[in-house]
């Protein structure tokens, strides 16, 4: 009887233990969802200057080569 107990108890540890673990892995998950939808607003600005940047430089190319 004393074993079964001492099982039920190690049981309920680990399980423990292993709830938590999971809550902890669930938290890095958002926080790493979390930074993906940043690093994708971060790209999608980027590409968006990266266009206006080459918008621009094609005006005053144009600007230049006609005033040649």
């Amino acid at each position: 009887m004393k074993h079964c107990l001492i099982e039920a108890v190690r049981s309920t540890e680990e399980d423990r233990r292993l709830a938590i673990n999971l809550e902890s892995a669930r938290w890095e998950l958002m926080d790493a969802e979390k930074e993906l939808k940043w690093l994708k607003y971060a790209v999608s600005s980027s590409e968006k200057e990266y266009e206006q940047v080459q918008k621009k430089i094609n005006e005053i190319q144009t600007e230049l080569d006609s005033e040649r």
